[in-house]
């Protein structure tokens, strides 16, 4: 659902201000956020995180099936269209960014090719496209449930929680504290999968934890009106941004890893690194800061395509032949990577 989001934020009063004062904004405002306050692991540039890296070396496989049932844009208009960015085949191998958008309550249902077993700590990972919104200083998130079979008709759920308050509605552009989250794909922002394990469900009746087949993927509806909205294992309504009424609505669907945490000691060897991209949304030429060595830059399209590669020092990249959209921007160093996210104009 994001392609409008940095379009919309900026294209209005913020065009109006000097880059300075957009800095000065950004700094107050973001300065007085209390990020972080929740009891769950926090986001992947935070010591305790549980976020895995798409080139961590505990992945030993990735799927490559995948069946999507759509869901509604805006579940609220149910003679409106289903989301449609994406395909089936978004989903097969690596993380890369190229989604498959599930929309308001959608599902996909990955068939595994050989079963996957609870070993000692995670057994895999769901990837979705977050990112981190530096206008509004927190995390953009849209969240899904996870469920597994072991005969591809009764599906189990994982345990899940949300503390994100309802009293008012995240927006349509709204920003989710990863603190207060727990059990939901699409905790962690894009090329960082949300880890699951096992042994949480080998209790369940049913379910052969060392024969898995089947994993579910099924979007969460962030509306905090009771008619439409999911709910967590406590009964709480899980508020993530709504409506997302576009052809990308709903959970983005990029990769599922399948993970052997014996494979390496340390779960977060790759690192989240803080840099900065400006001005967004771009017309001619990108900056970007942090960069305090060599990097390797890559900018992708919205559905995962590399359209730029460049090595160096640099700190700016002229994108002026680059179609307009929405696109991301991939830093990555000898000592982490970051992932951003801008619009060109």
């Amino acid at each position: 659902m994001k392609e409008a989001f940095f379009l919309l934020m900026f294209l209005g009063e913020v065009m109006k201000m000097s880059f300075h004062k957009i800095v000065l904004v950004l700094f107050l405002f973001t300065g007085n956020l209390a990020f972080g306050q929740g009891p769950f692991p926090p986001a992947a540039d935070s010591a305790g995180t549980t976020a895995i890296h798409k080139d961590s070396n505990i992945i030993y496989g990735w799927v490559n099936n995948c069946t999507i049932t759509r869901g509604y844009q805006d579940i609220a208009n149910q003679s409106g269209p289903l989301a449609s960015v994406g395909d089936e085949t978004m989903v097969f191998g690596k993380a890369n960014l190229g989604v498959v958008s599930l929309g308001d309550g959608g599902t996909a249902v990955i068939e595994l090719a050989s079963h996957i077993s609870n070993h000692d700590g995670y057994d895999f990972a769901v990837y979705e496209n977050g990112f981190y919104d530096f206008a509004n200083g927190g995390y953009f998130l849209e969240l899904a449930f996870v469920e597994v079979s072991s005969d591809g008709v009764n599906f189990h759920r994982f345990p899940n929680q949300s503390l994100t308050p309802t009293d008012v509605q995240t927006g349509t552009f709204g920003t989710t504290d990863p603190t207060e989250i727990d059990g939901l794909a699409g905790k962690y922002q894009g090329l960082y999968g949300t880890p699951f394990d096992l042994t949480q469900l080998d209790q369940i009746f049913g379910l052969d934890v060392n024969n898995i087949t089947h994993i579910k993927i099924i979007d969460v509806v962030g509306s905090i009106n009771p008619n439409h909205a999911s709910y967590d294992d406590l009964s709480r309504i899980i508020n993530d941004p709504y409506t997302t009424d576009f052809p990308s609505g709903g959970f983005d669907l990029d990769a599922i890893a399948l993970i052997d945490s014996s494979l390496v000691t340390g779960m977060n060897e790759i690192k989240e690194l803080k840099i900065n991209v400006y001005p967004n949304p771009v017309q001619n030429t990108l900056y970007y800061t942090g960069i305090t060595g060599f990097a390797h830059i890559e900018i992708y399209d919205i559905r995962g395509h590399l359209m730029i590669s460049k090595f160096g020092s640099h700190s700016q990249l002229d994108v002026s032949k680059l179609p307009k959209g929405v696109y991301f921007i991939r830093v990555e160093m000898s000592h982490g990577v970051a992932l951003r996210k801008f619009i060109k104009v």
